[in-house]
């Protein structure tokens, strides 16, 4: 065993200073199917799944800052696959998922398969069907999963009365902003990187602000009995000082459908204009 432990750490090594030497997006490096590790790793296999969460923590975190340069997301999952693997009860590759993946990457599938694979291990864990619930409600709009995942949860931890409400508020087709900032406020909290919690904060900001919008626009269409054509009209009509910023650094408008969007996407660095009414 000691023999084979010593080839892994020359390896790693040796990989180490390759990665090194790579621009900031090509330095997560690459890591072997789990059970190779697990064979090489003999009983520190534990250890090497939280070390591939770590690492996957920092090659985020040393890219967070910087809007020109965007993450491998494929090699993110891959290594977040193979932590979980190696180590299905490793909770941080989990967290990382939810909160890096399902939001920057919108990698959905991926990450659902994901807390399944975790839920199926940690059966007792009331946040992972929980997480789910969110993705499927939010993310894919299926309320139906999403409400029997929540009421997974709020049977788990029946402490929390408000996850049974919820759960039967998934199976109402809306409020999806509200229910985001609820998901968002209980996950800040708990966050164990200061990069990924800076991110969910600047993501409540814009939540809210959404929120706001959209409250001003069932206000204005109550009042006029039709709707407006542009954010612009709240103003006009005195429902809004003025149209918010997006903390993103995008610009908020009104699609073709009179939902409230914004060019950022909800994410930095992105620049894009969906169909506005016209």
């Amino acid at each position: 065993m000691l023999i084979f432990v010593v080839l892994l750490v020359g390896a790693s090594v040796a990989l180490t200073r390759v990665r090194d030497v790579q621009p900031p997006e090509a330095r997560l490096g690459f890591f072997p199917p789990a059970p190779v590790i697990k064979v090489l790793a003999a009983d520190q296999y534990q250890f090497l799944s939280q070390l591939i969460s770590l690492q996957c923590v920092f090659y985020f975190g040393s890219l967070v800052e910087n809007r020109e340069q965007r993450p491998n997301w494929r090699n993110l999952y891959r290594a977040l696959f193979t932590a979980t693997r190696l180590d299905p009860y490793n909770m941080d590759s989990y967290y990382f998922a939810q909160a890096v993946l399902a939001w920057e990457a919108k990698m959905i599938p991926q990450v659902i398969e994901l807390l399944k694979y975790g839920f199926e291990h940690r059966p007792w864990d009331f946040s992972l069907p929980y997480f789910i619930s969110f993705d499927y409600a939010f993310f894919l709009k299926d309320y139906k999963r999403a409400g029997e995942y929540l009421a997974k949860a709020a049977e788990l931890n029946p402490e929390v009365e408000w996850y049974a409400t919820l759960a039967a508020r998934y199976f109402y087709e809306g409020g999806t902003t509200a229910l985001a900032l609820a998901y968002l406020k209980e996950m800040i909290p708990t966050a164990r990187n200061e990069a990924i919690r800076k991110r969910m904060v600047t993501r409540v900001a814009a939540f809210e602000k959404i929120l706001h919008l959209e409250k001003a626009v069932l206000a204005y269409t109550n009042h006029f009995h039709t709707e407006p054509k542009k954010l612009e009209d709240l103003v006009e009509a005195g429902l809004l000082a003025k149209i918010p910023e997006d903390p993103y650094g995008g610009s908020f408008y009104l699609d073709n459908e009179g939902k409230v969007r914004t060019t950022s996407r909800l994410a930095h660095g992105v620049a894009f204009r969906g169909t506005k009414k016209n």
